[in-house]
């Protein structure tokens, strides 16, 4: 298995992922690749982490059936190697390959994954992406974890039509910034960031906002500070953060120890910025942990209507041993949260599961892998905002003990 993002595996297995590299990885069937499955135009896709490689397959119905990639699907394990250096728009796929230096842009139809075009890439000093945002339909703009560079690619063209580093205005001496979102307002690009010292060693518990002019991408000003939470955004690319809502664009804070900003004295919450402004509204704060007794939480989706769905680490002083149980300990809670009454108002029923942020968003329903290890498979579930009904869907089987990622490609 080559699905080294977020190194949801140990360290063994990490070590053989990457002694694999050498190897061709063949398919479930080790007769080689099968042909792909008989859904025409599908409306999902899922990728299944197995022993023999990561496999994209479409999905006809979410909520019926059994989902299997044995025979089935594309191997996409040396085609998407890091899972968080995936960015989707509808059924194209772009990807930063950090093992190769390269930037593809892949299609999923008629049941398989093909490639569109790949370029060399490496205009950034880190190529672990941690952040990125559509400027239009055609141009999308990137950044790696915890720094201050960017890119810009016309996907159109797949061409890399602007890289640097953001102007350095705001940051003390002996200092660097971190950037964590990048929203675009108008002629301008809001952006939120951490400061940290490179004497001491030490990121500020603090977030901090600036804005720069857009299309130029000059005239860098901070616009604010604010130490409730921190960090505004997310470290890794592929976590839910961010969503707009009625002139508002709403940021979740991910604080999280490991899969975030390691400020376990920090709250999670949500700020929002309106549309056009330079700074985080001033009477707008979300402290989600404060209603969860302390824990953290990671996005998922967001449902519509002012309902977000989050998953919640529970108690993790009691449920962390090692530091793989942050992705596969029984320790996490599906929380809806309403982002106007700032209130969880429900935990799905759930026992507490495994780590997953795999949840699409189809008609105002949430669909959700749920990787319950108790269960005799990794289920999607259907949750219906507007019912408050919960229902059980398909099953999939043949996975390792990764959740399943669901896609939406429509």
């Amino acid at each position: 298995m080559i699905n080294l993002g977020h190194t949801k595996k140990s360290v063994w297995a990490i070590a053989l992922a990457f002694v694999a590299l050498s190897f061709s990885v063949t398919s479930c069937k080790d007769d080689g690749p099968s042909s792909p499955d008989d859904v025409e135009d599908p409306e999902f896709a899922v990728i299944v982490g197995t022993d023999n490689g990561r496999y994209m397959l479409p999905i006809a119905d979410l909520m019926s059936g059994v989902i299997s990639p044995v025979g089935k699907g594309t191997n996409v394990s040396e085609i998407l190697t890091w899972e968080e250096n995936l960015i989707q728009k509808g059924r194209d796929m772009y990807h930063v390959d950090p093992n190769s230096n390269k930037f593809g842009k892949y299609r999923f139809e008629d049941g398989v994954l093909k490639t569109i075009k790949e370029i060399p890439f490496s205009q950034l000093p880190s190529l672990y992406l941690g952040w990125h945002t559509w400027l239009s339909e055609t141009e999308v703009m990137f950044g790696a974890r915890s720094n201050n560079f960017y890119a810009i690619v016309d996907v159109e063209k797949m061409e890399v039509t602007k890289s640097g580093e953001f102007d350095k205005t705001g940051v003390p001496a002996n200092h660097t910034r971190r950037v964590f979102s990048v929203i675009p307002q108008g002629n301008k690009l809001f952006i939120g960031y951490g400061l940290y010292n490179e004497a001491t060693k030490v990121h500020y518990d603090k977030t901090y906002t600036g804005t720069i002019d857009y299309p130029t991408l000059t005239n860098f000003q901070v616009t604010g500070e604010d130490e409730r939470s921190a960090p505004l955004g997310t470290l890794r690319n592929s976590y839910f953060s961010t969503f707009k809502e009625s002139g508002y664009t709403y940021i979740l804070t991910i604080p999280m120890p490991v899969l975030g900003g390691g400020k376990e004295k920090l709250p999670t919450a949500i700020y929002r910025v309106k549309d056009g402004e330079s700074k985080l509204d001033p009477n707008y704060f979300f402290n989600i942990s404060a209603q969860r007794g302390g824990d953290n939480q990671l996005g998922v989706s967001y449902i519509g209507n002012g309902k977000a769905m989050l998953i919640s680490a529970h108690d993790t002083k009691t449920n962390i041993k090692e530091f793989n149980d942050w992705w596969y300990a029984a320790m996490w809670e599906y929380l809806i949260v309403d982002i106007n009454t700032q209130q969880v108002v429900k935990k799905l029923d759930f026992p507490l599961v495994g780590n997953s942020r795999s949840g699409v968003v189809h008609n105002g329903k949430a669909y959700i892998a749920v990787n319950d290890p108790k269960a005799d498979g990794v289920y999607v579930w259907e949750y219906d905002s507007s019912t408050d009904k919960l229902t059980r869907g398909a099953r999939i089987d043949g996975a390792d003990g990764d959740t399943p990622m669901l896609y939406r490609l429509k």
